[in-house]
């Protein structure tokens, strides 16, 4: 039994602790000290996840208050590895902690085949150093500063040095001691780039959480659907699961750089695509770093990816509003069925709404603003309600387009509906009068003259063999006017068929076209501008919006007023980076956050390669809200 116990400092490893005893217990053989603490010279000193510590809490002091549980949680890594670990993997780790079977710790927890190597030195701070001098006239190791991935010290943002003393070193049993002759800076000053040192910062920051705070167990499916729900919110996976692999590659890569992700031992490549296999393998333990980049990359904390549930909801949370114009709960939020599908032209999700008043609407989503939950793609039930209104508003004799306006539907629908109802309606009535007295031939109207401009329009006809129905009417238009007039099933008789259907577009009026894709055209600008994170407003963008994108690109010169506000609403590239820098200072500065080069860059989104090109733009409008 020892008959004194260093106090361990915080966030001290268990071996710094060891590591201080034996400097302080005046051995000179560390099989003394390891005789001291286990009762036996042969155990070997394991910097992360020590084992045997039963052995050592046997030979404490009488009356200590350390607890096997307390020294693993608090001055191992225990915590770190295990939060990503199934519950019996993680209980299996610590009971081998405890007790004697440290060899079976790092293939349990994946480490022996994981790509993410084990430092090759003890990591220190040289301000922690400074400070710990002044203050307690000794060093010692950080648990954080010896993680794999942890380029910064949590305490003062600065990077981690290597010192001189190996973490395996040459005498297995040994344990060395962090002293100002070791931990000296041997190369030039680190210095990491804005966006390094940013993300480097938030990966410790997590680290420190995970250290700091027992999170519960979840299992390796648990972090899967979490992560595949998020980037269905993302965009880089449908309502199916399907992940688009070459899109989440890209941003992955351009959302963290080759340099750091190479810093991390985390490279994607062809042989190692280790974010593959964290989505798709069950089997297969990644390490924690890399959960907490992609973690990250994903916008997820740290604490809602373990205690709230992620569930993709494309169409936000219930109630959602019942669409049918004639309910008295018109807009009103009752509905809680929904049924989701995924679009299979529109590559995006469905969702099926059911009123209980037998109303049924889908709409393809998602949705992004808080109006789009009041729209309808397709109607696929009315329901008794609606249809109840329909005869209501037949009985009472109402015109065919007022009906329609009242019911929320076109003309076509509602005749549609009326015949599969069966109702008699007084449109329809109507139209056939008129019908039969367009198409009969007046009987007051004498043979002789009836007789004459039937010859008259044959003659025509003879006259030119080749020419339209058109054509004919322009030679004779009294001849064509009066036989359209009186005898009009005569006259489509013995006219030319149509030769093509292939000119109707000349038909169009683009004028009132131009007018009515204008004004749409304006509202999804304007839907584009108030949409919180920044859309790049361009012809193809704006078509696709409101599904005229092909008319758009190919027919826009027969649109002048159009055209005109697309001309002046349009941006370049720089242009939209400049409007996206403009968002995310405002975005900032509602939240209290400091205006930096690399805060405003990374809110806005903005790619390394373009982020020299706008660093005048960027640090003018960052002393502009500075107020400098």
């Amino acid at each position: 039994m020892i008959t004194f116990f260093p106090v361990p400092y915080k966030d001290e490893l268990l071996y710094s602790i060891l590591a201080r005893y034996h400097i302080r217990s005046g051995n000179v053989s560390i099989k003394a000290t390891q005789q001291d603490i286990y009762g036996t010279d042969s155990i070997t000193s394991i910097m992360d996840l020590p084992s045997h510590i039963n052995r050592l809490m046997g030979n404490l002091p009488m009356g200590n208050h350390y607890t096997p549980d307390y020294l693993i949680t608090n001055h191992t890594l225990y915590p770190f590895y295990a939060a990503f670990l199934p519950s019996e993997h993680a209980s299996t780790v610590k009971e081998s902690m405890i007790g004697d079977n440290g060899g079976s710790i790092y293939n349990r927890i994946g480490l022996m085949a994981s790509s993410v190597k084990f430092n090759q030195y003890f990591k220190f701070c040289p301000k922690c150093a400074d400070e710990e001098m002044s203050n307690l006239g000794e060093l010692y190791w950080h648990r954080i500063q010896q993680i794999p991935g942890v380029l910064i010290c949590p305490e003062h943002n600065t990077p981690l040095y290597d010192s001189q003393v190996p973490v395996r070193g040459y005498n297995k049993h040994d344990y060395r001691l962090a002293a100002p002759e070791s931990c000296k800076i041997c190369i030039s000053e680190k210095n990491y780039s804005d966006k390094i040192m940013e993300k480097a910062i938030n990966i410790t920051d997590d680290v420190k959480f995970l250290l700091s705070n027992r999170v519960a167990s979840k299992s390796l499916d648990w972090f899967k659907e979490q992560y595949l729900n998020r980037l269905k919110e993302l965009g880089f996976a449908n309502l199916n699961g399907r992940i688009k692999k070459k899109e989440l590659l890209c941003a992955f890569l351009d959302f963290y750089g080759h340099e750091l992700l190479e810093k991390m031992q985390s490279e994607i490549n062809n042989n190692n695509n280790w974010m593959n296999d964290m989505l798709r393998r069950n089997n297969r333990t990644t390490h924690p770093i890399r959960h907490l980049l992609f973690m990250q990359f994903l916008g997820i904390s740290v604490s809602d990816l373990f205690n709230k549930k992620i569930e993709y909801k494309p169409f936000g949370e219930k109630p959602w509003p019942c669409l049918n114009p004639v309910a008295s709960h018109y807009m009103s939020p009752i509905i809680t069925d929904i049924e989701l599908k995924y679009g299979t032209d529109s590559k995006s999700p469905i969702g099926i709404f059911k009123c209980d008043c037998g109303y049924i609407y889908l709409r393809t989503g998602p949705d992004h603003v808080e109006k789009d939950r009041y729209k309808k793609t397709k109607i696929k039930q009315f329901g008794p309600i609606w249809e109840d209104k329909l005869k209501q508003l037949t009985n009472l004799r109402f015109s065919l387009r007022e009906t329609a306006r009242q019911l929320g539907v076109d003309p076509a629908t509602v005749k549609k509906y009326a015949k599969k109802l069966g109702l008699q309606t007084y449109w329809v009535k109507r139209s056939k009068i008129v019908e039969k007295n367009i198409n009969t031939v007046k009987q007051n109207f004498p043979v002789k003259k009836v007789e004459r401009y039937r010859g008259e329009w044959l003659n025509i006809r003879k006259q030119y063999p080749l020419s339209s129905k058109t054509e004919l009417r322009r030679l004779n238009n009294r001849v064509f006017t009066w036989l359209y007039r009186n005898d009009r099933n005569w006259l489509n008789r013995n006219s030319p068929k149509l030769k093509s259907t292939v000119n109707y577009n000349n038909r169009v009026d683009w004028k009132r076209r131009d007018e009515e894709i204008h004004e749409n055209v304006r509202g999804a600008v304007g839907d584009m501008l108030s949409i919180g994170k920044p859309l790049r407003i361009t012809i193809s963008s704006v078509g696709s919006r409101i599904g005229m994108r092909p008319l758009l690109e190919k027919h826009l010169d027969k649109l002048p007023m159009t055209k005109a506000f697309l001309n002046e609403k349009t941006e370049g590239t720089k242009d939209f980076q400049i409007r996206r820098l403009q968002w995310a200072i405002q975005e900032l500065k509602e939240d209290g956050q400091f205006l930096s080069l690399w805060r405003v860059y990374r809110k806005a989104g903005i790619r390394e390669a373009f982020q020299n090109e706008l660093q005048e733009e960027a640090i003018k409008l960052i002393r502009e809200n500075n107020g400098m």
